[in-house]
């Protein structure tokens, strides 16, 4: 019996054996370049253009100032993206390390051609998390953009996803979009997607030189610069800053931001802070043809006065609501208009909303929703309250 114990026991270690993980993939932090940004492009020849931006563990482990960069970017070609991302160990002396990826940037032209096929890779790796932001460079290469050093933040891929999100919060004029989102939209039967849009602004020799950030006003930064209109995963075009502000007003997106009108018997300009907004869009079948209603409501307080109004009188601030709103559905109309009829992109939703309202009516359509997405008749009406107008009731320079 003693026997068959023991043995039964030697049984259970082996099997223990095959059962406990290993380490046999580890991969030590020194042999590994954690990359933080990505950018992607093609050539005149068709090839993909692959930037990678790595940190310099280092320079950012301290805080004593040195001559070296925070970051490198290191740049290839290749025929397919996989390609491209293995012939970069010719130029970097470590393995890409791709977890941390917290930015993935578009160049125009192949925004321009189309970005499904270069997310493919990164969707299909079992190395890249989704949760980094997918944004389109405006009026630049995504290699000037990946090589600027920027202030504030030592590492540039922080500082465009802190300025997107910090835009989108407080301006509204940005929107911050993951790799999910971005699929599952241009997949999604009647919609459009958008991108944050980045522009650098000065010189790119200089911005590129650890001397930009010594001085108190960098000579060369990254901005945060309008949404990118895509049609289907194909760039078409970009949104005003007041179109922007629209767009997000009317999908809800809108955080906070400034409605400014000018005053009606002055010169000067009174600013309202949208402190909450939502939205919701109802469609409805008018004579056979979908009508689309978007409701825009918005809280504010006032934010400066520069007009001689009386702010205690309850008539004065019905007047402001008022004018808010219009500003409000101003901006909008002129967003959807520009869509319909210049970038003939649904970005709002239009179809998705009426394939799950009026699907009947979506199935006559879907085919041919082209040009029928033009021709959506939009009603918007937005509703403003003004709270609070500060610690003071009335303008500090008003007479009488």
């Amino acid at each position: 019996m003693m026997w068959r114990k023991k043995c039964q026991l030697i049984c259970m270690f082996i099997a223990c054996v095959f059962l406990l993980t290993g380490c046999w993939n580890s991969r030590e932090l020194d042999e590994l370049a954690i990359a933080v940004s990505l950018g992607i492009d093609k050539n005149d020849d068709g090839e993909y253009m692959l930037s990678v931006q790595v940190i310099n563990p280092s320079e950012i482990a301290t805080d004593a100032p040195t001559t070296r960069p925070p970051v490198s970017t290191y740049t290839t070609t290749g025929k397919t993206l996989f390609e491209a991302f293995r012939r970069m160990t010719t130029k970097s002396p470590r393995q890409m390390y791709l977890s941390q990826l917290r930015l993935l940037i578009f160049g125009d032209k192949i925004a321009e051609e189309g970005v499904m096929q270069a997310m493919d890779l990164l969707y299909r790796d079992h190395g890249f998390r989704t949760s980094f932001y997918v944004t389109v460079a405006k009026n630049a290469s995504v290699e000037d953009i990946l090589s600027i050093i920027t202030p504030y933040e030592k590492i540039p891929a922080n500082k465009i996803m802190n300025s997107i999100d910090n835009v989108e919060k407080n301006w509204g004029v940005s929107k911050s979009v993951s790799i999910d989102e971005v699929i599952a939209t241009i997949r999604s039967k009647g919609q459009d997607p958008v991108m944050s849009g980045i522009v650098f602004l000065g010189n790119e020799d200089i911005g590129t030189n650890i001397s930009n950030v010594e001085n108190v006003d960098a000579p060369t930064k990254l901005e945060i610069n309008g949404l990118a209109v895509f049609k289907g995963d194909k760039l078409t075009g970009w949104l005003t800053e007041d179109e922007s502000l629209g767009f997000n007003y009317a999908n809800g997106n809108m955080n906070s931001s400034i409605v400014t009108h000018p005053c009606e018997k002055s010169s000067g300009s009174l600013s309202i802070e949208i402190l909450r907004s939502q939205a919701s869009k109802d469609v409805k079948m008018e004579n056979g043809r979908p009508v689309v209603t978007m409701t825009i409501e918005t809280e504010g307080n006032i934010g400066d006065v520069d007009c001689n109004i009386d702010l205690t009188n309850p008539k004065t601030l019905e007047k402001i609501n008022r004018e808010v709103e219009g500003e409000i559905e101003k901006m909008v109309k002129q967003t959807i208009k520009s869509t319909q009829e210049k970038y003939d992109s649904d970005i709002f939703g239009f179809g998705s909303l009426i394939n799950r309202k009026e699907h009947k009516y979506w199935k006559s359509v879907e085919n041919n929703w082209e040009e029928e997405f033009k021709n959506v008749e939009v009603k918007v009406k937005a509703k403003a309250k003004i709270r609070r107008s500060g610690k003071i009731n009335q303008p500090l320079d008003r007479k009488g």
